[in-house]
């Protein structure tokens, strides 16, 4: 939200630069730290669920949250768990199927 507030171009690019290489990778690191212990690749449990799709959907669906779709998806680099769970999301079919048809809004 500190960056939506800020004019100065040079200086909102530099405040993304350090959102998507410092503060979003250190804040996914700390979620990945409170997933409990499974056998993945899912987050909670041996089936999808809400928790995989929400990480999913913020961090590695196409038109997902964020504008900058790879720099998102680079934050999971170092968080073995919620990037084996947005993988394993990405490739369930019919998701892939929903995401083709799906009417283009921002939900």
């Amino acid at each position: 939200q500190k960056v939506k507030g800020i004019q100065d171009a040079t200086e909102k690019e530099a405040a993304m630069k350090k959102w998507f290489e410092e503060d979003l990778p250190a804040n996914v690191a700390l979620a990945e730290k409170s997933v409990p212990p499974g056998p993945g690749p899912f987050l909670v449990g041996s089936k999808v669920s809400l928790a995989d799709l929400a990480w999913y959907m913020f961090l590695a669906a196409p038109k997902g949250y964020f504008d900058d779709a790879a720099a998102a998806k680079a934050t999971m680099e170092k968080c073995p768990r919620i990037k084996a769970a947005t993988e394993a999301v990405d490739a369930i079919p019919e998701l892939q199927e929903w995401l083709k048809t799906r009417p283009d809004t921002a939900f």
